[in-house]
């Protein structure tokens, strides 16, 4: 990145170019840098994501919504942070080199239900949330009100595909990457949960 992207990094996220040099290069995936910089040489808004099975449902998935004619605005790259930590400085990567950029957080509003220590799952869930969210846009901030996965489970046809791929929402098959693309590529768009769709729509 060059020293005027590191500035504007540093100004986002309220820290020194140093420490926002040092986090672009050690906190981001492999690649993130180098696929933002494509995205906004083409044009291309980028939909940033907290992981790769988030990535491998959205990028199928919007890139078929893209293809029905009344839907008439660009897909957006769909880029993984690599955690939900990592979306405030994704974010201003994807800024500072000159994307339109739009972020889904993972609500988590039920995940404390499903830990072992739920009374802290909570607390810490309530907090990562807030802490990233109160760093971002309101207009450039899409917040679930749950997991990925609790979307997922409203979108009938990609359902049925994940468990014809051997995968599963909840359990020791969930969370694969491979499957979750492969259903989503199978998946009729038609019965998708709006909050995905509109995502197709959002910008800065």
């Amino acid at each position: 990145m060059t020293e005027d992207v590191v500035a504007q990094v540093a100004a986002f996220l309220g820290t020194s170019t140093a420490r926002a040099r040092r986090l672009a290069r050690t906190a981001l995936p492999p690649g993130f840098v180098r696929s933002a910089a494509a995205a906004a040489t083409h044009g291309c808004p980028v939909l940033v994501v907290e992981g790769a099975t988030d990535a491998a449902v959205l990028a199928p998935l919007l890139g078929a919504a893209a293809a029905e004619p009344s839907r008439g605005t660009a897909t957006p790259v769909v880029l993984a942070a690599g955690g939900k930590h990592v979306l405030p400085l994704a974010a201003a990567v994807v800024q500072a080199l000159g994307a339109d950029w739009h972020v889904l957080v993972d609500g988590d509003a039920d995940g404390w239900r499903r830990a072992a220590n739920r009374s802290r799952a909570r607390a810490v869930h309530r907090r990562s949330t807030a802490g990233v969210v109160r760093l971002l846009p309101p207009q450039r901030c899409t917040v679930l009100p749950d997991a990925l996965e609790a979307e997922l489970a409203r979108w009938p046809s990609f359902v049925a595909a994940l468990q014809r791929h051997g995968g599963e929402l909840t359990g020791p098959a969930a969370k694969d990457p491979a499957r979750y693309a492969a259903a989503a590529a199978e998946a009729r768009t038609a019965d998708a949960p709006e909050r995905l769709l509109a995502l197709r729509r959002s910008g800065g």
